[in-house]
């Protein structure tokens, strides 16, 4: 729905095969849709890291190794200074996702992937 009839058409006149409407008009004009989709699902996955490494069922702690579980240990035994330190280690590890990968995505996504004028 987000590529034009127009470009569809072209794609169809110039008998594209299936390999270059993909690489060449669906992907490129969905790589925007896409990459929002892809960010959106990164952030949940941060959120069920969290929740995912430690439980507690029936009075047992069922606990991994991982960030997400020294989080929620240290909230369950009122460690403060770690649940700071932990979560100030989740934050600068998401900026630095945000400032390395979907950043310079998104710039490509606004400048090579731009379907409007």
């Amino acid at each position: 729905m987000s590529i034009p009839s127009d470009l569809r058409e072209v794609s169809s006149l110039y008998h594209f095969t299936r390999w270059q409407r993909w690489t060449k008009l669906i992907l490129p004009g969905i790589f925007p849709y896409l990459l929002t989709g892809m960010v959106t699902a990164s952030g949940g996955a941060w959120n069920a890291s969290v929740m995912a490494e430690y439980a507690v069922v029936k009075k047992q702690t069922l606990q991994t190794i991982g960030l997400g579980a020294q989080i929620s240990s240290a909230t369950d035994a009122g460690r403060f200074p770690i649940i700071l330190l932990a979560t100030i280690l989740i934050s600068l590890m998401v900026v630095t996702m945000n400032r390395l990968v979907w950043r310079r995505l998104y710039r490509l996504a606004e400048t090579r992937y731009k379907l409007e004028g």
